[in-house]
C-alpha cells in the first residue's frame, strides 16, 4: 500500500454537507481557504483529465475574475475539487488535514485551471482573496471516474463558435489582417496555435473592446458599459448591429493598440497626478485594490502592442478610459476617423491620460473594488466629459 501524504492548511469556515450517502462512506467536505494558504498539489493532479494551461480564453477569464472581483471571486469561481481519503478538522487551530495516498484516486479532481492561475498569480495580490474547496472523502475508483467525467463535462457550444462557422467575424478578421497579433485571436472556442497552445486572445474580448466605441448606439449620456460588464451581451449587440461595427473596423486596430496603451501608461499617469496633488510620495499604483505587481522576470503580456508591463492592471480600471476615446471619433463616409487628426495615444500620454488617471485614481480609492469602478456611470460619465472637454478645445 502507498504512503498516505498529508497536508495541512488554514480555513476561513469549514463544513460537511450531510447527504443521504454517509451510511454508504461518501462525505463531502467544504471549506473556504486564502488563496495563499492553498496546499502544493503539484504531485497530485493525476486524475484530472484537463492539462491545465496559464493561457487562453479560460485561464484569462479566472485570472481576469480575481483581479477585477476581489469580493465577489469566491461565489463567481466554482473553486477547486480534492479526492481524498481522510479529512479531519482542528476547531481550535481552524485548519483542515487531508490525507491522500493513491494518485490514481486521489488529488484534484477539478478546478485545475483555478488552481493553477491561482498559486500563480497570489504572490503578486496585496490583499486577502479566497477560495471554495470541496473535499471528497470515502470513494472507490469506479466512483471517482464516474464523478471526474461529470464534472469536466464540456458546456455547449458557445456562441462565438457558431458565429464563426457562420462566417460572422469576417469582416472583423479582413480589419485585423497583418496585425502582429492576428493568429493569436481564437475566434471559436479552445482554437490552437500550429504548436498547440491556446491562443491567448478570445475574439470577446476584441468584440468588447471594439464596442466601446460605437457611436450609434452609446452617446455622451449612455455609455457602453457592457463592454466591460458582460462579454456575452457584447456579443449578442455585435450579432445584431454588424453594421455598426464596420464603422469602427477601420480604427479596430487604433482602438486595440490603446486598450494596451491604457494598461501600460496607467500606473505612471496614477502616480504622477497623485504626486502633483501632494497625496504620494512615490509610487503607489501598486497599492490599489485589484493591482498585481509583478516582481522580477514575470510581467505582464500586452499582445496588442507587443509589450510588457510589470502591473496587472485591472480592465475595470481600463473600459471607462478606453470609453473616453469615443468621444474624439467623427463619421466621413460612412466610417469613423480620430477628430482633427488627433492621436488618442499621444492625448493619453498628457494631460487627458492624468486627468483619466486621476478620476479612475478617486474612484477606486474610494470604493476599494475595482468591479464596482468599472460598472459605475459615473466613472463612465466623468472619464467621457474628460476627454469630450479636451475634444472640444482642441
Amino acid at each position: 500500500m502507498s504512503q498516505l501524504t498529508s497536508f495541512s492548511f488554514p480555513a476561513i469556515s469549514f463544513r460537511h454537507l450531510e447527504t443521504p450517502f454517509n451510511k454508504q462512506g461518501y462525505r463531502d467536505y467544504f471549506a473556504i481557504v486564502d488563496i495563499k494558504d492553498l496546499p502544493d498539489l503539484s504531485d497530485w493532479r493525476k486524475i484530472n483529465v484537463r492539462d491545465p494551461k496559464l493561457t487562453g480564453a479560460v485561464p484569462e477569464a479566472i485570472r481576469q475574475s480575481l483581479h477585477d472581483n476581489p469580493d465577489m471571486f469566491l461565489f463567481m469561481n466554482r473553486g477547486i475539487v480534492l479526492s481524498v481519503e481522510s479529512v479531519s478538522f482542528d476547531n481550535k487551530k481552524s485548519a483542515v488535514t487531508v490525507g491522500l495516498r493513491d494518485r490514481n484516486l486521489h488529488g484534484l479532481l477539478d478546478g485545475g485551471h483555478t488552481y493553477k492561475i491561482l498559486v500563480h498569480e497570489r504572490e503578486g495580490l496585496d490583499y486577502p482573496q479566497y477560495v471554495r474547496v470541496e473535499l471528497l472523502e470515502g470513494f472507490k475508483q469506479d466512483d471517482i471516474t464516474n464523478v471526474v467525467d461529470a464534472r469536466n463535462t464540456s458546456n455547449q457550444v458557445r456562441d462565438e463558435s457558431l458565429m464563426n462557422l457562420a462566417g460572422e467575424f469576417e469582416k472583423l478578421q479582413k480589419a485585423l489582417k497583418g496585425a502582429p497579433y492576428h493568429d493569436l485571436i481564437a475566434y471559436k472556442e479552445y482554437e490552437e496555435n500550429p504548436n498547440g497552445t491556446p491562443k491567448p486572445i478570445d475574439v470577446r474580448d476584441v468584440i468588447a473592446i471594439l464596442t466601446a466605441f460605437d457611436r450609434e448606439h452609446f452617446s455622451s449620456e449612455n455609455h457602453p458599459i457592457n463592454a466591460y460588464r458582460s462579454k456575452a451581451a457584447c456579443l449578442q449587440h455585435f450579432k445584431v448591429n454588424m453594421k455598426s461595427y464596420e464603422k469602427i473596423y477601420p480604427l479596430a486596430r487604433d482602438i486595440l493598440e490603446l486598450y494596451d496603451y491604457i494598461h501600460l501608461r496607467l500606473p505612471d499617469l496614477y502616480n504622477t497626478v497623485r504626486g502633483k496633488g501632494g497625496d504620494v510620495a512615490g509610487g503607489k499604483f501598486g497599492r490599489l485594490t485589484g493591482v498585481t505587481t509583478y516582481k522580477g522576470k514575470r510581467k505582464a503580456e500586452l499582445l496588442f502592442i507587443g509589450k510588457e508591463s510589470s502591473y496587472g492592471v485591472p480592465s475595470g480600471f481600463v473600459y471607462p478610459m478606453l470609453g473616453a476615446f469615443r468621444a474624439i471619433l467623427e463619421e466621413k463616409g460612412g466610417r469613423y476617423i480620430w477628430g482633427k487628426n488627433l492621436d488618442p495615444v499621444k492625448l493619453l500620454e498628457g494631460q487627458l491620460g492624468q486627468k483619466l488617471a486621476d478620476t479612475i485614481g478617486n474612484f477606486a480609492l474610494d470604493a476599494k473594488n475595482p468591479s464596482k469602478t468599472g460598472k459605475s456611470p459615473l466613472v463612465w460619465q466623468a472619464c467621457y466629459q474628460a476627454a469630450e472637454v479636451t475634444y472640444l478645445k482642441t
